[in-house]
C-alpha cells in the first residue's frame, strides 16, 4: 500500500457556537499536539478570497510578514498573547511571534500559493515550541461556516499539504439554534437549516476526498467526556490522559464560553435549554426542515 509523504495535520472545526472551543479547551496542553490557543484566521480568509492568495503570491519576502498580519483579523495573534482574545483566556505569552514571523519571512516562496498555507501551518508550530524531531501533531483548529463552504474550501487547501484527518463537531440544531439566537435574533430559520444540512454534507465530501473524519456529538462530548475523549485520541494517535477531561487554557483551569467552566464543571443545562428559550413552532420547524441524523437522540427529560 503507498503511504504519504505529507506530514500529518489534524483539522478540529464546527460551527460558530458549535463546541469549537470546548474540543479546544479539553485538548489543551496535550504534550503530543501542537495546538494554537485560540482559532485561526489566515487560511480560512485565503480559501474565501483567491485574490488575496494572488496578492500573497506576489508579495516579497520583507511584506509577506505584514501580510499574514492582516488575515489574522489584523493581528489576532498577538491580542491572543496578550491575552486580549475574545473567546480565549490565560493566553499570555503562548506564542513565540518573532519566531512566527521570522519563518514566514524566511521561508515565503513568491508565486506558490501551497507555500502560503505550509509556512503559516509550520510557522505556528515554531510560535508553539515545535523543536525538529519532538513528533508533536500539528492542530489546525478553526470555526467553519456552513454558509462560506469553510469546511470544503480550507480542507481542501490544507489537504493540498498535508495528510489530513479531521474531528468534527455537530450540535443538535435545537440547541445550537437557541445558542445562536442569543448574538443573532433575527436569524433566518430556513437559512439556518440549509446551512446545518449543508456542514452534515461537507463532512460527508471531506471523507470521500480528504482523508479520515470522526464526527462527534457536542451532547456526547457533555454527557459521556471520557468515551468521547478517548475515541478523539484514538483517532488523533494520541494517547489518553485523565488531564483531557478538564477543561483548561494554557495548562490551567479556565472560565469558558462553553459548557465548561473552572467552577462548575459541565453544565448539562446547554443541552435541553432550548425547550425553555424556543417556541414549539421553532421546534417542530427544526425538526421537519433539518436532516434527521443531526439530531440527538439523547434521554428526553432535564439533565
Amino acid at each position: 500500500m503507498q503511504t504519504s509523504s505529507k506530514s500529518p495535520l489534524l483539522i478540529l472545526g464546527a460551527p460558530p457556537r458549535g463546541g469549537n472551543h470546548l474540543l479546544s479547551g479539553l485538548l489543551d496542553h496535550h504534550p503530543q499536539l501542537l495546538l494554537p490557543p485560540d482559532e485561526d484566521y489566515l487560511v480560512r480568509h485565503l480559501s474565501r478570497h483567491r485574490l488575496l492568495c494572488w496578492r500573497g503570491m506576489m508579495a516579497s519576502r520583507a511584506a509577506i510578514p505584514g501580510f499574514f498580519r492582516r488575515l489574522q483579523k489584523d493581528g489576532h495573534l498577538e491580542r491572543i498573547n496578550a491575552g486580549h482574545g475574545t473567546e480565549a483566556f490565560g493566553t499570555e505569552d503562548s506564542l513565540d511571534l518573532k519566531a512566527y514571523y521570522d519563518y514566514v519571512g524566511t521561508h515565503h516562496r513568491r508565486g506558490d500559493s501551497d507555500a502560503l498555507v505550509r509556512n503559516h501551518v509550520e510557522a505556528l508550530a515554531m510560535a508553539l515550541g515545535h523543536t525538529e524531531g519532538d513528533g508533536r501533531l500539528r492542530v489546525y483548529f478553526c470555526a467553519l461556516q456552513p454558509s462560506k463552504s469553510d469546511l470544503t474550501r480550507v480542507s481542501e487547501m490544507l489537504a493540498h499539504n498535508y495528510d489530513v484527518r479531521a474531528v468534527f463537531l455537530v450540535r443538535d440544531p435545537r440547541a445550537h439554534l437557541a445558542s445562536k439566537l442569543v448574538r443573532n435574533p433575527t436569524l433566518d430559520l430556513g437559512r439556518f437549516c440549509q446551512r446545518q444540512n449543508h456542514f452534515w454534507k461537507e463532512i460527508d465530501w471531506f471523507m470521500e476526498n480528504c482523508g479520515p473524519a470522526l464526527r462527534v456529538r457536542f451532547e456526547d462530548l457533555v454527557t459521556d467526556t471520557q468515551t468521547c475523549m478517548r475515541e478523539i485520541c484514538d483517532f488523533a494517535g494520541i494517547k489518553f490522559s485523565p488531564a483531557v477531561l478538564e477543561y483548561t487554557q494554557g495548562g490551567e483551569p479556565s472560565h469558558s464560553n462553553s459548557s465548561f467552566a473552572a467552577s462548575s464543571g459541565i453544565d448539562y443545562s446547554v443541552l435541553t435549554r432550548y425547550r425553555d428559550s424556543l417556541p414549539a413552532a421553532t421546534i417542530a420547524y427544526l425538526e421537519q426542515h433539518c436532516l434527521p441524523e443531526l439530531f440527538w437522540p439523547g434521554p428526553p427529560g432535564p439533565q
